[in-house]
């Protein structure tokens, strides 16, 4: 008769042991899955630090495109490569964080062209005006941005932005003068933005133009472009006369009903003469 103990026994037992088989071979699976990834982790960075390091990805050409006030040395020196760096080890945003602290930077664009070449793409702030700020000028850009403080070494020819406004027109006329900048940039009529020393601007009475030569040309509020393409005849009209363009005030706040007056003094600031101007 059999032992009921002894067959309990031999069963946990024969239990005991293939669990610790299964254990085992469970373990060991482990171990090897381990061992794998430890080589195939150590093959790729291996690989990684070999091809970053390989001389064939050093850069070896920089391309540097729209640079206008700044010259493409300014540029590089901005940038801050280092000789024989690795084109897939470079950190492009910061490079092009580096480019952006110059306040002429509007905006960078850092990219690779593989094996060895940079390209560096700028797009710089248009200035279209002096404002006045602090105890110095500023130059504004085509966006309302006073970018940077003028400075003796920038030689610009804009215009000075003198705008007199209440509190309650601010924004709105601020805005006006920045279409008038652009148009100004842009147009090939004359008064080109070149030709224009100052504009005076008005919350009632809108915009005044005064070129080099001292010729006043009140323009008001909008259709820039139409009143000014009414211009050129006046111009005409006016070398026929052989009058001095540097004493009269041109108004074409109404393009139907240009009138154009004699001025007794030069410059923004003038007081219209007591002289009787006529109509064209």
């Amino acid at each position: 008769m059999n032992n009921p103990f002894k067959t309990n026994f031999e069963t946990q037992k024969y239990r005991l042991k293939r669990r610790s088989k299964n254990i085992v071979q469970e373990l060991y699976r482990t171990v090897l899955l381990l061992c794998v990834i430890v080589i195939i982790t150590a093959a790729m960075i291996y690989g990684y630090m070999f091809t970053i390091s390989s001389p064939y990805f050093h850069i070896k050409e920089i391309t540097v495109r729209g640079c206008k006030e700044l010259t493409e040395k300014e540029i590089l020196s901005l940038a801050a490569i280092k000789p024989a760096q690795s084109l897939l080890a470079m950190n492009l945003d910061k490079v092009a964080h580096r480019i952006e602290a110059n306040p002429w930077i509007k905006e960078v664009y850092v990219g690779r062209e593989l094996p060895n070449r940079l390209i560096i793409e700028v797009r710089e702030r248009l200035p279209v005006a002096l404002i006045k700020r602090d105890n110095g000028f500023s130059l504004l850009d085509t966006d309302g941005v006073a970018f940077k403080k003028l400075e003796k070494n920038d030689e610009l020819d804009i215009p000075v932005l003198n705008v007199k406004f209440s509190e309650s027109s601010d924004s709105e006329l601020f805005a006006k003068s920045l279409e008038l900048l652009r148009y100004l940039s842009t147009s090939q009529d004359f008064p080109t933005i070149k030709n224009i020393s100052e504009i005076h601007g008005h919350d009632v009475f809108g915009f005044s133009i005064f070129t080099d030569s001292g010729l006043c040309i009140r323009l008001g509020f909008d259709s820039y472009e139409n009143k000014l393409k009414r211009l050129n005849p006046v111009m005409a009209d006016l070398e026929r006369r052989n009058l001095r363009l540097g004493f009269l005030l041109i108004d074409l706040n109404d393009p139907a009903k240009i009138t154009v007056q004699k001025k007794e003094v030069f410059g923004p600031k003038m007081q219209i003469g007591s002289k009787k101007g006529y109509r064209i």
